[in-house]
Parts: structure tokens; sequence; C-alpha cells
């Protein structure tokens, strides 16, 4: 009950000072539940492909301020860095001269915040050389009991939601068809 407290007294502290905290994706988690994977013989490039690199503010599910903001620019950067880590794990060839091109962009980012439970949920744009183009999500969430600090915690849950839409990717038979060429 204190911590929950305490996270509220934070959040709108931040609200009523009209100031927020920048979250930045913490490390990113490796992506299991994929085991036998591999990508030998896949070359490629992921790139960001976002370009708006300025001050974005996280609302919530309900459209209201989160007290959070996040440089867009930044995540998907982030989320570059672990697709393109997981992609090499399962045997693929990330190089600049690859003939594929993997654009990656984050246009949404919320926080759906209730009494017992924070999430931060991203939707993530991913564009290829080829023309195809999908959109993917990435969710994660923690239960108030055991936030700390809000901001390690937002940074933390920030790192999972791009795991989790790292592992939607890897788990979507389409976007490894485009990657691997096979229909």
């Amino acid at each position: 009950m204190g911590r929950r407290v305490s996270y509220f007294f934070v959040v709108a502290v931040m609200l009523l000072c009209a100031c927020s905290y920048t979250a930045m994706p913490g490390p990113v988690p490796l992506v299991k539940g994929i085991d036998g994977l591999s990508l030998a013989g896949v070359s490629l490039i992921v790139t960001c492909a976002e370009k708006d690199a300025s001050p974005y503010d996280i609302l919530t599910d309900k459209g209201d301020s989160s007290g959070f903001q996040a440089d867009r620019q930044a995540w998907s950067r982030k989320l570059v860095e672990a697709l393109a880590s997981e992609l090499a794990r399962r045997g693929a060839q990330i190089k600049s001269s690859a003939p594929l091109t993997l654009g990656v962009a984050l246009p949404e980012i919320i926080m759906v915040q209730t009494r017992e439970r924070w999430e931060f949920k991203v939707k993530v744009a991913l564009s290829s050389s080829t023309g195809w183009s999908k959109n993917y999500e990435g969710t994660a969430g923690a239960s108030l009991d055991s936030v700390g600090s809000a901001a390690a915690e937002a940074d933390r849950l920030a790192g999972q939601a791009l795991a989790e839409a790292v592992k939607a990717m890897l788990s979507d038979a389409a976007f490894l068809a485009q990657i691997t060429g096979r229909s």
C-alpha cells in the first residue's frame, strides 16, 4: 500500500509541477520462447525510420497525460538494436550492404494506469525495402506493489515492451516470410 501511495504521489507532483520524466528504455531483455528459429542465410540491415526526436508526451489509454515523455527516435534506435541482435542471434547476417532493409519507427506509446497496475504499450511500424509493411505491438506491465522508483520502473517496462514487440515480429509468419524470401 505504501508503494502505491508513493507512486501516485510522484505522478501527482510531476503533473502539478507541469514537469515530466523522459522515459528511456532500459536494457531490452532477450526474447525467449522462440526456440529453433534459424535465420542462417538471411542478410539484412535494420534501420531507424523514426524522424521525430522531439519530446513526445506519453498519454494514457484515456488520452490524459501520464506524466512521462519519450524521445521516439531514441526508443526506435533501442528497438533497432534489439531486433538486429535477436536476428543475428538466430544466424542472420546484419550488414549495411544487405539486399533487404527493414525500417523501424514508433508512432505511438501509451501508458495504461490503474490503481493496481500500469503498463507501457508500444506500436511499432515496420517497413521493408521491398514495399512490405506491418504494425506490431508490445506491452509490458507491473503491479504497483512491485514498483519502487516510478522513473526506474518506467525505464524497465519500456525495455520490456520493446522486447515484446520484437517477440511479436519473430513469431509472425508474414515477417519471417519477408526476411527469408520464403512464402
